[in-house]
């Protein structure tokens, strides 16, 4: 149902007087900047939560007078599909495309949006380091920053001291942040690295030996099958989970920061719109969610007597505190 949504610049051509020439000499002789900027944009239509996403985006978008929008469907997308096309950006928001996009190597800024590290890196093992290989390519990930989980861990309870972090080889690149952090705020990270066969034989043990468990968002782990026994594992040992989604929490995490999708959207317009080169940036490959929200289930937190302040608080004193870093 969604075409090509064009939004364009038109220019009126009028009579070139003095002012014209000297503007236009200007231009000629010093570095010209674009000003109108021409992305591209990739889902799948049969995906409602990309559709919801790519709604969003082009709202957003449609504030920029000077930004041309072209949309591509997953099942159209080609090798020759850009050749001979003038484009500024490509934005992916189709996870499983990511290695298609790549393969294009059209040498433009793309950003991969709506996706994991985990998931990420099954087609890009070299995340979260990437600049030599793919200096073009910026990954907007769906994973919360270390520091902020940590921070939220803290505030929920100074008693969780030993934090368990289960990772299968997808994910294991949080652990370094992690640990990295974890060194400041004088924590432990005791990490489990495990596959999707073995680790319900592993919950048992993790959840006796740690204060508490971070979730990473990684299916091979936290996936329909196993988050139940998960839960009821870590809830029969009174060990609270940290969650990374909405349905997490609410099906029984106690706690986490989570990014909506007008959140994601709102960022990555940012990035879009911004006149900052993506070569220039210095963070590696992976873009963090900047905008969150605490979303906590009080009544499993209530049950293994844990309290601790409003989401609202909690979400005050996280932003206070990335603010003056």
């Amino acid at each position: 149902m969604l075409n090509n949504v064009m939004l364009k610049v038109s220019f009126t051509h009028t009579r070139l007087t003095l002012k014209h020439l000297l503007l236009s000499a200007i231009l000629f002789v010093c570095p010209v900047v674009s000003f109108a900027q021409n992305i591209s944009i990739i889902y799948d239509q049969e995906s409602p939560y990309q559709t919801s996403f790519l709604n969003a985006l082009l709202t957003h978008l449609s504030t920029s007078k000077e930004t041309q929008v072209n949309i591509i469907s997953s099942a159209d997308l080609s090798s020759g599909l850009f050749k001979n096309k003038i484009i500024s950006t490509i934005v992916n928001l189709d996870s499983t495309l990511i290695n298609e996009v790549i393969a294009l190597d059209t040498q433009v800024p793309t950003f991969h949006a709506m996706t994991t590290l985990a998931s990420a890196r099954r087609y890009a093992p070299c995340l979260p380091y990437c600049l030599n290989s793919l200096p073009q390519h910026r990954f907007l990930i769906l994973d919360q920053p270390a520091d902020r989980q940590l921070r939220l861990i803290q505030l929920i309870s100074p008693r969780f001291k030993n934090i368990g972090v289960i990772v299968t080889k997808y994910s294991a690149p949080h652990l370094q942040q992690l640990e990295n952090f974890s060194t400041q705020k004088k924590l432990t990270i005791t990490d489990y690295q495990t596959d999707s066969a073995n680790i319900r034989f592993k919950i048992d043990n993790i959840s006796k030996a740690s204060d508490i468990i971070l979730a990473i968002a990684d299916t091979d782990i936290y996936n329909s099958s196993s988050l139940p026994q998960m839960l009821l594992t870590s809830y029969r040992h009174r060990t609270p989970i940290i969650g990374f989604s909405k349905g997490f929490i609410k099906a029984g995490a106690i706690s986490g920061t989570v990014s909506s999708l007008q959140q994601l959207v709102q960022q990555l317009t940012e990035r879009l719109l911004s006149t900052e080169p993506v070569a220039q940036l210095q963070d590696g490959n992976l873009i963090y969610p900047k905008y969150f929200d605490v979303i906590s289930n009080r009544n499993v937190a209530k049950s293994l007597n844990i309290y601790f302040p409003s989401d609202k608080q909690l979400k005050q004193q996280l932003s206070t505190h990335e603010s003056i870093q």
